[in-house]
């Protein structure tokens, strides 16, 4: 058996995308979240799932998550509007 996770984005009925172990059941806890506001989902229309699936593999390539560093980052938290 592989020790590598199966992970897998899915928007959820109520608009929220979640990043999550394909294992998990369907009210398992996400791994990661994102929900947009009601503006914020009337300027993206149809390319919100696109964006939040882009903005999630950032997060994992640009931290690194799942490459078993426990060190913290030194440079300072991003903010982003």
């Amino acid at each position: 058996m592989s020790d590598t996770a199966i992970l897998e984005i899915v928007e959820l009925a109520d608009g929220e995308v979640v990043l999550r172990s394909s294992e998990a059941d369907a009210d398992g806890e996400a791994l990661v979240s994102i929900r947009f506001s009601e503006e914020a989902l009337d300027l993206l229309r149809q390319s919100r799932f696109e964006v939040a699936r882009q903005m999630i593999d950032h997060a994992i390539t640009r931290t690194r998550l799942w490459e078993g560093n426990e060190e913290e980052s030194q440079e300072a938290p991003e903010t982003v509007h």
